[in-house]
């Protein structure tokens, strides 16, 4: 007889596969928000440096701080998440702080050394915030029991009945699935005997699926520089990066079958949690040819971390008089992810007193799947020796290597079936700010539009077709600081 339990117990078989291609796209992304002044540039500052922010995208910035310097940023985001072709949209706010620092400048008076200054940075910055629901809904699609039964193929049903989610070899989906009547055994009869043969889905037709993604948390740094200014032309610097991540997801699939008069309605329920520490390393250049050029190299070590992944689901069927409810065990498991390489040049044109135009090209590796790239440009107008404008703008895009996408192993304890594939996004921004001999105060607003679609599942032999969701983001950032005089 088919039981429902609701005993959580935490689980380690190291056979599952719980890390997938889609976490290191989810773990490798950036907001390019720091500082005020960094955020209205759109990130483009690796060879502007003497900004806290611009030092995590070229290290050697940093050698161009000339005095002590306390910096603390706050920051407000909205984010609008809907589905092509829908009115209506999510809306998440949150605020947070991005940025904090504190950098130490010491000038080197030995004229006969070349290092002139000899700098150190201390600093914590959110690297991306997780904060966003998606949402989206079809007609006429395959149904998810097709992924179910992918993962049944070749267990018997006793294997099944008696797995209660502690079988190395049977996937959480197909026992949700079964245990909630969604997919059944199929039996012939050989002279009057039943003989299980293999597996079916209670229903034929192609139901109406949606689903609601809410992810929340985020990814954090801190990080430790160091910088020398060398001769006035070029600069060195290097630094240690500490990596923190927590991300939460829910995610609800549902899907509603119809048949003549009767409505059928399943909806699975899927809990994540991750969270890790990684650790790397970066290194940086600047040089300087000539008063009204500055161009910068930097490069940052793959970050190697350690994550673990919590995860559980529940799903409920309702089908008339039969159907039910039942709920998996808990999941925990760590394991190891190395984040990619990334590489970021830069140039700078100053027109002396009055502004500068700074170009920046970022480029992230990653082996097996796909790269991406970003394109940024910035600009500054020196309206006095108090206040100045800021404004940027950075196309970021990830090019596939024809991979397939992401399908849970057929013994996944997985049920987050959910596959992404990101497009291009555009980021405009713009900000103002004042500075005297001891205080700086920036105020910064920044845009950003990002295409994507989610596939609400996928089999080896199936795919629906695609959410198509667009997501729109301002952010608000207030940067305020101090330092000594010259």
């Amino acid at each position: 007889m088919r039981r429902s339990i609701t005993l959580i117990v935490t689980l380690a078989f190291c056979s599952f596969s719980i890390l997938f291609a889609q976490d290191a796209q989810l773990l490798n992304q950036y907001d390019y928000i720091g500082t005020a002044r960094y955020t209205a540039m759109a990130g483009a500052m690796s060879s502007v440096g003497a900004d806290p922010s611009a030092v995590l995208d070229n290290p050697a910035g940093l050698a161009l701080f000339r005095r002590f310097d306390i910096t603390l940023s706050l920051h407000e985001q909205l984010d609008f998440t809907k589905q092509n072709g829908e009115k209506d949209s999510e809306f998440r706010s949150s605020c947070m702080l991005p940025q904090a620092s504190f950098v130490f400048a010491f000038e080197n008076k030995n004229e006969f050394s070349p290092l002139r200054f000899n700098n150190f940075m201390f600093s914590f910055n959110r690297l991306h915030t997780f904060n966003r629901t998606s949402w989206g809904h079809a007609f006429n699609q395959p149904s998810i029991s097709h992924l179910m039964l992918e993962q049944a193929d070749g267990q018997s049903e006793q294997t099944i009945s008696n797995s209660i989610y502690n079988d190395p070899n049977t996937g959480w989906l197909s026992e949700l699935g079964y245990r909630t009547y969604m997919i059944d055994p199929f039996d012939i009869d050989q002279k009057g005997d039943t003989i299980f043969d293999t597996w079916s889905s209670v229903y034929n037709i192609q139901p109406v699926n949606g689903i609601r993604i809410r992810e929340s948390g985020g990814i954090d740094e801190f990080n430790i520089h160091w910088a020398g200014l060398f001769s006035q032309h070029w600069a060195l610097g290097l630094g240690l990066n500490i990596r923190w991540l927590d991300y939460n997801k829910e995610t609800s699939y549902e899907e509603t079958f119809i048949e003549g008069d009767n409505t059928n309605y399943a909806k699975i329920t899927s809990y994540l949690h991750q969270d890790g520490i990684g650790v790397s390393g970066s290194v940086g250049l600047l040089y300087q040819p000539l008063r009204s050029l500055r161009l910068g190299l930097s490069l940052q070590t793959p970050t190697a971390m350690s994550i673990t992944t919590q995860t559980d689901a529940e799903m409920y069927l309702k089908d008339g008089g039969v159907g039910g409810n039942d709920k998996t065990l808990l999941y925990r498991h760590t394991a190891r992810l190395t984040q990619p390489l990334r590489t970021t040049t830069g140039i700078t044109f100053i027109g002396g007193q009055k502004g500068l135009v700074s170009l920046q090209y970022d480029f992230r590796h990653y082996k097996n799947t796909y790269n991406i790239h970003t394109m940024k440009i910035g600009g500054e107008y020196v309206i006095n020796n108090n206040f100045f404008l800021n404004c940027g703008y950075a196309c970021e895009s990830a090019f596939l290597k024809n991979e397939p996408p992401t399908v849970l192993a057929l013994n996944d304890v997985r049920t987050d079936a959910e596959y992404r594939t990101i497009g291009i996004s555009h980021i405009a921004a713009a900000g103002f700010g004042f500075r005297n001999q001891h205080f700086v105060a920036q105020l910064a607003y920044r845009f950003r539009h990002q295409a994507y679609d989610i596939y609400p599942y996928v089999a080896y032999n199936t795919l629906p077709d695609a959410y198509n969701m667009t997501s729109m983001t301002h952010n608000i950032v207030l940067t305020i600081g101090w330092h000594t005089a010259n």
